[in-house]
């Protein structure tokens, strides 16, 4: 790979150029089978009792951040402030809804819960903020 190449492909991570098209977000339907799949792994994870090797609701974290960063990698409009809000969101739903569980759960089984929840709201808050439309060219 040629050193112009490899400089053009990093600039494009981070800023569009002018004129380039957007991709279109992630179709709900691919997001839901994501969705659902990071939920059954993180429990069969946990149920499994691997959650000491593994980290159930830490791989749920990752597969939430691994969607985001597919989308940023995808040039999907508004993909940083979608990016930054459900990391958010997930910090702040896990946190809150750990906080909220009563305290005869196992402790994998409440983080897991946790992140089930703080990943599900990661979901949606990416899912809602990539669909947001484009403000107009004539607005700026």
């Amino acid at each position: 790979m040629q050193k112009d190449t490899v400089v053009q492909r990093i600039t494009r991570f981070f800023w569009i150029p002018r004129g380039a098209g957007r991709q279109q977000p992630t179709p709900y339907w691919r997001l839901i089978g994501v969705w659902l799949l990071v939920l059954a792994f993180g429990a069969t994870v946990t149920a499994v009792g691997w959650d000491d090797e593994f980290g159930g609701s830490y791989i749920m974290a990752v597969m939430l951040l691994w969607n985001v960063v597919d989308d940023i990698i995808d040039g999907v409009r508004h993909r940083w402030p979608a990016a930054l809000a459900a990391v958010a969101a997930l910090s702040g739903a896990s946190r809150l809804t750990s906080a909220a569980l009563p305290g005869s759960l196992e402790a994998a089984w409440a983080a897991t819960i946790a992140s089930a929840a703080g990943v599900t709201l990661g979901f949606a808050v990416a899912a809602a903020i990539t669909r947001l439309p484009e403000r107009l060219a004539a607005a700026r």
